[in-house]
C-alpha cells in the first residue's frame, strides 16, 4: 500500500488519508485501488449517474478525481499517458508528446471504475486501466484531486518534487512497473 501525500497540509488533510495499491493483472492492464480513510462526510464526490453508464468527459480534475500517469521513461521530453477517473465512473485518457505538450484524447486506452464502496469512515475505488502501450510503460505516477465539503481541494501524489503541485512532473512518477 502506498500513501499519497497532500501537497499542502490543511485541516482536512490532517483527518483524511489517501492510499493506493497497484495490481498488474495482464500485459495490457493495471488495476489501481484508491483508499480514502477518515470521516467521508468531509469529502465531496460527483453525483452518481442514475440509470446511465459512465461517459468520457473532460475537466474531471475540477472535483474529486483519481488519476494515474504512465511513462516510458523519466525524460521530460518523452511521451506519457494521463488517466482520469471520477468516483462516479466518468473517465478520460490523454496522450502527451512531452511535458504538458501535445495533449490529445488517447483513443487506445480504456478506463473503468469497477468497484465503489462508500462508508462513514472509508471510501474505496477500484479502477481498471487497459492500454496496448501498457507493456512499454516503465514508470507510474499515482495522484488524486480530493474536493472537500467546503469546496476546497487538495492534491495528493506519491511525491511532490517541485515548488507547486504538478502531477505532470515525471520526477513524481516514482512507481516502477
Amino acid at each position: 500500500m502506498f500513501e499519497l501525500k497532500p501537497f499542502a497540509e490543511t485541516e482536512f488533510t490532517k483527518i483524511i488519508k489517501v492510499e493506493s495499491q497497484v495490481y498488474v493483472t495482464a500485459k495490457d492492464e493495471v488495476i489501481l485501488e484508491f483508499f480514502l480513510s477518515g470521516p467521508t462526510r468531509h469529502l465531496h464526490f460527483p453525483p452518481q449517474h442514475e440509470g446511465a453508464d459512465s461517459v468520457r468527459r473532460d475537466e474531471l480534475w475540477k472535483t474529486t478525481c483519481l488519476e494515474a500517469f504512465f511513462a516510458f521513461d523519466n525524460n521530460s521530453d518523452s511521451p506519457y499517458l494521463e488517466v482520469n477517473c471520477s468516483p462516479n465512473g466518468d473517465w478520460n485518457a490523454y496522450a502527451f508528446n512531452s511535458y504538458r505538450q501535445g495533449m490529445r484524447a488517447d483513443g487506445t486506452a480504456s478506463v473503468n471504475l469497477i468497484h465503489r464502496s462508500l462508508e462513514s469512515d472509508q471510501a474505496v475505488f477500484r479502477v481498471r486501466i487497459q492500454s496496448p502501450a501498457m507493456p512499454q510503460f516503465k514508470q507510474l505516477g499515482i495522484t488524486a484531486v480530493i474536493e472537500f465539503s467546503d469546496g476546497s481541494k487538495s492534491y495528493f501524489a506519491l511525491s511532490h518534487p517541485g515548488p507547486q503541485a504538478d502531477f505532470h512532473n515525471k520526477a513524481a512518477f516514482t512507481y516502477s512497473l
